[in-house]
């Protein structure tokens, strides 16, 4: 039985590098050379101790890499999209897996899958719990039955490819805003409206980059970083608003953007409480609120529900994504004229972990690459 290295998170605040064991592949499973797995918010959230996960983990979910070994029935045993799968091709995978088809929400919701209470989840599950690694912090990641399994198109780069999984959020929040699809009396996401981003890091970029390549008329990006809304314009921002001044100052800026009314829509993507009571305070009366940012919780904010109901809003929740969404997110790493080669800001290797979490989020960084 062969060993492996893997950055362990074992308690909030600690990684260190442990040897794994690597267990047989089964019929039904496929063991994943990584080639590069990009550091998320809640990896980050995950070692500030925020998610009350179970201890020892070995994160990481966004990720690409290269088969290596694949059972005999992993073709009948998993979702696999893009063609047969074979050792040696490039795939990446969602965090979660195939519904569980029993559940209260597949039941009585399936058009809902990510609410299923059935699913594992790769990148959050205890070490402990064989088979390991399930990770992409690894030189290695063991992927069993009900995995989903994207093939990369071959013209995608690697650095685009590492994207998929946040690229994946971001489609699914721009999607979040299109319903009901009748742009032309003012209901959902129209190429001839406005958007307010509220947060320009990796998944408010990616979003910025999603409108305009889907050609909306007005993108307006707000971040309390320069760099980050110097980097919004080239994705696609049309104007830039910083997030430091009094609210009354900024919903002045916004107003006489968007020809005193607001924006149609805000996507909150900061995560932080406040933004999102101030996206509620942006948005046009009749307009629509997505909310993307809240995948943990920080925390509260007061908010008066009057502005709900005189504004008669549209809020929309978003949890995560449907596995399907990774098709679409492929779809738009390869066609995309952004130039998502700037998202990369660090590639460290795996024994470095620790310093890319505690990098991410900070100035000067956007994603942050381990690579074994």
């Amino acid at each position: 039985m062969a060993s492996i290295q893997a950055a362990v998170m074992t308690a909030p605040g600690h990684i260190e590098m442990r040897e794994v064991e690597l267990g047989p592949i089964g019929g039904g499973e496929l063991l994943l050379k990584i080639e590069g797995t990009g550091i998320c918010g809640s990896d980050k959230h995950m070692y500030a101790g925020h998610m009350g996960l179970p201890f020892p983990i070995i994160p990481g979910h966004e990720l690409v890499g290269t088969i290596e070994e694949l059972g005999p029935k992993a073709a009948d045993a998993m979702a696999i999209v893009g063609g047969p799968i074979r050792e040696g091709d490039r795939i990446t995978t969602t965090p979660s897996s195939t519904v569980c088809g029993r559940c209260h929400y597949c039941l009585h919701m399936p058009q809902r899958p990510t609410l299923c209470s059935g699913r594992y989840v790769h990148g959050f599950v205890s070490s402990d719990v064989a088979p390991a690694p399930r990770g992409g912090f690894s030189q290695y990641m063991h992927l069993t039955e009900r995995s989903w399994i994207f093939k990369i198109p071959d013209e995608l780069s690697g650095d685009r490819a590492v994207l998929t999984e946040p690229a994946a959020v971001a489609t699914r929040a721009v999607e979040r805003a299109l319903g009901p699809g009748i742009p032309h009396i003012g209901e959902g996401l129209g190429m001839d409206q406005s958007v307010l981003v509220l947060g320009a890091g990796p998944i408010g970029q990616l979003v910025i980059a999603v409108l305009s390549h889907i050609g909306t008329d007005l993108i307006i990006a707000s971040d309390l970083s320069q760099s980050r809304l110097e980097m919004a314009g080239h994705m696609g921002a049309h104007h830039v608003v910083g997030a430091e001044g009094p609210l009354e100052e900024r919903l002045d800026t916004v107003q006489n953007l968007t020809g005193g009314i607001g924006p149609d829509i805000v996507i909150e993507t900061a995560g932080v409480p406040v933004v999102f009571k101030e996206s509620l305070d942006f948005v046009r009366r009749g307009g629509i609120v997505v909310e993307v940012g809240h995948f943990t919780d920080p925390g509260g904010v007061d908010i008066h529900p009057n502005v709900v109901c005189f504004k008669d809003l549209d809020i929309r929740g978003m949890w995560a994504y449907p596995a399907m969404q990774f098709k679409t997110a492929l779809s738009f790493l390869k066609n995309s004229r952004a130039p998502l080669d700037r998202f990369i800001t660090h590639r460290l290797p795996l024994e470095e972990t620790e310093k890319g979490i505690e990098l991410t989020g900070s100035e000067g960084s956007m994603k942050v690459v381990v690579e074994p």
